[in-house]
C-alpha cells in the first residue's frame, strides 16, 4: 500500500516544498491539487510537477480535478467536464493514473455541512453527475486512468452511502470512490463507523485520512491523526482490508503543518504493523492445543512464542502522529 502525502497540507508554500517535506519523511507520493497548479495550464503544470517531483525522487500519484457537473448551467457543465477530460490527459501522459475531486456542491448553508449536499440534491443532481462520471469513466478508460469520487461535504456524494448510489449509477470500473470519514462524520451518524465502508467493496479506489473534533456543523481540523474523534486505527485497518491501494493524509488545521504531517507516516505504518502483528498472534491463540485450563485471569503463553516484528516503541501503545487529510480538498 502506498502512503501519500496530500499537496494542500503546504498550501501556503511552493510545490518545491511539498516535494522535499514527502522526501524527507519517506512519503511514497504526492496528491497534486490546485493550490499548485493552475487548471487552465494543466498540461503544462503535471509535466512540470512530474519533472520536479523526479529531481527530489517522489512521484505524483494522483491529480486533483474540481467538478461542476451538477449546475443548472449546460455551459458550465461542458466546461468542466472538459477540463476534467484536460486533467486526466496530462496524467496519463505522464504515467499518474489516478485523478480525484468532486462533481460540484450544492449550497445552502456554509455553516452546517449537514443541510448541504445530499440533503438538498433532487434526482436531476444525480443524474447529471452520473451522467457527467459516465463520460469521464470512458474517457479515462481509454487512457489507463481512473476517475476518484471523493466523498466530499456539499456534494450529492458527501457520505458513503450517497457515494455508493452515484457509482451505482455510473457503473463503470474505472470511476472509483475516495472515502474520506473526516469529510462526513459531521454530516452523517451512519458514516462514523468504521464499518460503513463495506458499502465500498469491490469500488474503493482511495482514501484521505485527516481527525477533527465536530463544532456544530462543520468540523475542526486542528487536531492529530491518532487524536480527535475518529478511531483512525480501525479506519485504516477496514480500508486496508477492503484492498485500498493507497492511503493519502493531509493537515488541514491552522499553524505550522510540519509537527503533525511529520508524525503521520509513521502513526498510518504503525498502524498496519500492529495489524499485523495482532493477525499473527490471533492465528497462533486459535492454533495452540489447550491441554488443560489455566488458573483464572492467567494469560495464554502466546506472547512469549510470538517473536514481535514492527513494535511501535511502547509496548501496546500507538505513538500520537499526525494530522490528517483534508476536507476533501
Amino acid at each position: 500500500m502506498k502512503l501519500v502525502l496530500h499537496s494542500y497540507t503546504f498550501r501556503r508554500y511552493p510545490l518545491r516544498h511539498v516535494f522535499a517535506v514527502a522526501r524527507r519523511y519517506g512519503w511514497d507520493g504526492i496528491e497534486l491539487v490546485h493550490f499548485h497548479f493552475d487548471p487552465a495550464r494543466v498540461e503544462d503544470e503535471v509535466a512540470d510537477a512530474v519533472a520536479l517531483g523526479r529531481r527530489y525522487g517522489v512521484g505524483v500519484h494522483c491529480v486533483g480535478y474540481t467538478g461542476d457537473f451538477v449546475s443548472d448551467d449546460p455551459q458550465a457543465r461542458a466546461a468542466s467536464l472538459a477540463l476534467a477530460e484536460r486533467t486526466i490527459t496530462a496524467a496519463a501522459r505522464h504515467g499518474v493514473g489516478l485523478v480525484n475531486g468532486w462533481s460540484g456542491t450544492l449550497e445552502r448553508d456554509p455553516d452546517d455541512w449537514r443541510r448541504n449536499g445530499s440533503a438538498v440534491a433532487e434526482e436531476r443532481h444525480y443524474a447529471r453527475a452520473a451522467e457527467g462520471y459516465r463520460r469521464l469513466g470512458a474517457y479515462a478508460g481509454r487512457h489507463g486512468v481512473r476517475v476518484g469520487v471523493e466523498v466530499y461535504p456539499g456534494s450529492v456524494h458527501d457520505t458513503v452511502a450517497t457515494t455508493a448510489r452515484l457509482l451505482a449509477m455510473v457503473d463503470h470500473p474505472d470511476v472509483v470512490a475516495t472515502a474520506d470519514p473526516g469529510n462526513a462524520y459531521v454530516v452523517s451518524e451512519p458514516d462514523r463507523d468504521p464499518a460503513v465502508l463495506d458499502q465500498l467493496a469491490g469500488r474503493l479506489g482511495y482514501f484521505h485520512l485527516k481527525n477533527l473534533y465536530p463544532d456544530g456543523g462543520r468540523a475542526d481540523f486542528n487536531v492529530d491523526t491518532a487524536e480527535g474523534v475518529l478511531d483512525n486505527y480501525a479506519w485504516i485497518t477496514r480500508a486496508a482490508s477492503l484492498g485500498v491501494p493507497a492511503i493519502c493524509v493531509e493537515y488541514c488545521g491552522d499553524g505550522d503543518p510540519h509537527p503533525p504531517i511529520s508524525r503521520a507516516v509513521g502513526y498510518v505504518r504503525g498502524c498496519l504493523a500492529l495489524r499485523d502483528d495482532l493477525d499473527r498472534r490471533h492465528a497462533a491463540a486459535e492454533a495452540a492445543p489447550v491441554t488443560e485450563a489455566l488458573p483464572a485471569g492467567q494469560p495464554l503463553p502466546v506472547a512469549e512464542a510470538l517473536p514481535v516484528t514492527g513494535a511501535l516503541p511502547v509496548a501496546g501503545a500507538l505513538p500520537v502522529v499526525a494530522a490528517g487529510s483534508g476536507t476533501g480538498r
